[in-house]
């Protein structure tokens, strides 16, 4: 009779730990149940060991064989149940972390384990997330059957499908080996405060973390808003991106206090938020507010959809994100991958007018 150590930290491992007959080599496969091919083959004796290389969680058994005859079957979904399984977030951006949240409790409910979880932002979730046991980064965890690190590495032992491909969501549930379904994240509200400004409302951000995410007209929409009656405030934490400035907007209510703290407490009592494909965006969103995103350079069902308008134009250029002839240049401000330096660089929200958002809003409007 055989003992094993087997586990998924840093990929699917295997390792014979005893037999009564110490001498005796086994075949072991590494056996993907979906795909019903062998992922991995080696021979083992006790003491020695085998990794796969594939990262993420998928259907893999290891199958253990001796003179032809299957000594031992192990299922690693079947071996998660009752067990600790550490999750890591490897992106600090806020909507990569808001987004990805709700699947550490799916991966949970769906294996029945204990999921430790690490992100920059565990503050937002401690308290909503009470099946969930948070850590700080850096801080060792012990005792693990699986460990699992979610992020964007277009790295095929990291991820089955190029990210690029799916909506962001889908990033993790791939790697989680969770089916994908679209989940609003809960977050802590005890920031909640009185409310900052009488009367309605609008929270808007204009800053995002590359110029291909911009929109231009922005001063058309604040004036359409206030004559709409609304106030309206600029959320950004940022004040100058690149030489586009908040400062330049006339109009706007003053918001001095930029913590995201305040900034949440802000979009919390708004009537609706206006934004880019950004992480204020995701953060409305996860407050349960209406959002109006202007993003044409991704195709609609990247970021989210509940109780979204998305403002796109698929007439002319658009969705260059999701094209697997380019990657993104992060160290290139200007990155535009069809258009760069000629007349239709960023055509893709040049041509989205105000007329067009403000159709939308008064739209959304006349149904309350």
């Amino acid at each position: 009779m055989i003992t094993y150590k087997i586990h998924h930290v840093n990929g699917l491992y295997f390792e014979l730990t005893g037999d009564e007959n110490k001498n005796r080599e086994y075949d072991v496969v590494f056996y993907d149940n979906t795909t019903k091919t062998n992922l991995y083959e080696s021979k083992l004796k006790v003491g020695s060991w085998a990794r796969a290389e594939r990262k993420y969680l998928s259907d893999l058994s290891v199958i253990v064989r001796y003179e032809g005859r299957t000594i031992k079957q192990i299922n690693i979904l079947d071996e998660l149940k009752g067990k600790r399984v550490f999750i890591t977030f490897e992106s600090k951006a806020l909507g990569d972390t808001l987004a990805w949240m709700p699947y550490c409790a799916e991966f949970a409910k769906q294996y029945d384990c204990k999921v430790v979880v690490s992100t920059f932002k565990n503050f937002l979730f401690k308290n909503v997330y009470p099946e969930l046991e948070f850590v700080d980064r850096g801080v060792v965890v012990n005792d693990l059957i699986g460990m699992f690190e979610i992020g964007w590495y277009w790295q095929k032992s990291k991820e089955p499908v190029n990210p690029i491909l799916i909506p962001l969501q889908q990033s993790a549930t791939n790697i989680l080996h969770l089916p994908y379904n679209e989940i609003q994240p809960n977050i802590d509200l005890s920031f909640v405060k009185e409310r900052p400004f009488e009367g309605k409302y609008v929270c808007i951000s204009i800053h995002s973390t590359a110029m291909l995410k911009y929109w231009y007209y922005w001063q058309e929409l604040i004036d359409g808003l206030r004559l709409r009656g609304y106030k309206v405030v600029e959320i950004s934490k940022e004040t100058n991106m690149m030489g586009i400035d908040t400062n330049d907007l006339v109009g706007l209510e003053p918001f001095e206090d930029k913590s995201l703290e305040n900034t949440m407490n802000t979009i919390y009592h708004c009537d609706f938020f206006v934004g880019l494909s950004s992480g204020l965006s995701w953060m409305a969103w996860a407050l349960r507010k209406k959002v109006f995103m202007i993003a044409n350079f991704t195709e609609p069902n990247h970021e989210f959809n509940i109780d979204t308008i998305r403002i796109y134009d698929h007439t002319i250029c658009n969705s260059c994100w999701h094209n697997p002839l380019f990657k993104f240049n992060r160290g290139s401000w200007t990155w535009c991958p069809e258009h760069e330096d000629t007349p239709r660089q960023f055509e893709c929200h040049k041509a989205i007018t105000s007329d067009k958002v403000l159709n939308l809003i008064d739209n959304e409007i006349s149904k309350l």
